[in-house]
């Protein structure tokens, strides 16, 4: 192993996926040392072990409501000024590699700075970060992040590779597929023979219910009210004892307690038995929600390779699943637990499908395809990587 520097600068990313990277890499390479520049590192990060970042910095910006100073424009360009100095100082330091985790048109008025850290930039976009950027004007921003890049941790032939190619004109030769992986596939690989079902479900209090999950986070995205209001179209081709089961636990924001409650009065509204969990789980509570779970349905607008759709798999639980969200292993190998629907005007019938179909065992490719999505074997793939770029 070789000893190098690298920053993750990780601004509106998810922090828990952040610090499992972090870990996971320095498990790895104990080598390695690793700066971390993120935008909540007191809250987001409660977790990390200590030892593992070498040093920890905030992005600045400006938090105060602007009302109380009753000038928009004077709040505007003090969050912009303070935005700016954190790359400006941050410019100062050294590092050889300098890794963003999802990707803002804000980085755009950065990247000066950011280049004068490291020799090499890699970017990692996360999916939503290139799936759901509209406008020109945003588009042709984060064309210049990546150009200023050397290296983008996607594969080429992978939907948001062809993306990145054909929308935000990144050279191919950029794209190195690596693929993100989670500890979480190799805790599955561990622990899944040990929990049963029913001990599944005692933990989440929906003993002799029958489960389906919608979604898996609080964003809108997730579209779970066209998910209840398909549901409750074919109610009475579904089981009496039927919970629907919403994961609240991430991906929230300001809004986020309005939503989830909307969301939860609509499906008791119309009759239905609800559940939801809202704080962040440990894996074995992770592990046991995916266990609990008799049908999950995952039609939101866009995806990039769900770590949590792979997750259901694994556990060989039924799952709906967009068809627009293309998963080659799941279109090539056609597990029994797969039922693709095309459009949200057809997912009841495709929810009524799978609960009467059996499933059989998953085939040994699609497990172990998924189960390679673990740190343990993915982490070699990106440590070997950085390690090149030397």
């Amino acid at each position: 192993m070789k000893g190098y520097s690298i920053l993750v600068i990780a601004w509106n990313a998810y922090l828990g996926h952040v610090e499992e990277f972090i870990v996971n890499l320095k498990k790895t390479n104990p080598d390695v040392k690793v700066g971390l520049l993120t935008s909540e590192p007191e809250s987001g990060m409660n977790s990390m072990p200590t030892g593992i970042v070498e040093n920890t910095s905030e992005i600045s910006f400006f938090q105060k409501p602007s009302r109380e100073y009753g000038n928009k424009l004077v709040d505007g360009l003090i969050k912009r000024f303070l935005f700016l100095r954190t790359f400006i100082c941050l410019s100062k330091k050294r590092y050889d590699i300098v890794n963003i985790h999802f990707v803002m048109p804000t980085f755009s008025h950065v990247m000066p700075w950011i280049k004068k850290v490291s020799r090499y930039i890699v970017i990692s976009p996360w999916g939503s970060d290139v799936f759901r950027i509209e406008g020109s004007k945003k588009i042709h921003q984060l064309q210049g992040v990546y150009e200023a890049s050397q290296f983008v941790t996607v594969g080429k032939e992978s939907q948001i590779g062809k993306r990145l190619i054909d929308e935000f004109k990144v050279e191919p030769e950029k794209l190195v597929g690596m693929g993100w992986g989670g500890a979480f596939f190799d805790f599955i690989q561990e622990n899944s023979v040990n929990v049963t079902n029913e001990e599944a479900k005692e933990r989440f209090g929906l003993n002799g219910r029958y489960v389906i999950t919608c979604g898996y986070n609080t964003q809108k995205e997730q579209r779970h009210e066209a998910i209840i209001e398909a549901i409750h179209r074919v109610r009475e081709q579904l089981p009496e004892n039927l919970t629907l089961m919403f994961p609240f636990t991430y991906g929230r924001t300001e809004w986020s307690d309005t939503y989830t409650e909307a969301i939860k009065e609509k499906a008791k509204d119309l009759g239905f038995h609800v559940a939801s969990v809202e704080e962040n789980l440990e894996m074995l509570d992770l592990l046991k929600l995916r266990m609990a779970t008799d049908i999950f349905v995952h039609v939101q607008t866009t995806d990039a390779g769900s770590r949590c759709v792979m997750e259901y798999v694994a556990c060989n639980k039924k799952v709906v699943h967009g068809s627009w969200i293309y998963y080659g292993y799941l279109e090539k190998y056609k597990p029994s637990c797969y039922f693709p629907v095309d459009r949200l005007e057809n997912l009841g019938e495709c929810v009524v499908k799978a609960y009467h179909t059996p499933i059989e065992p998953l085939p040994e490719e699609v497990m172990d395809i998924i189960l390679k999505r673990g740190w343990k074997h993915k982490m070699e793939l990106w440590n070997n990587f950085f390690e090149s770029l030397l």
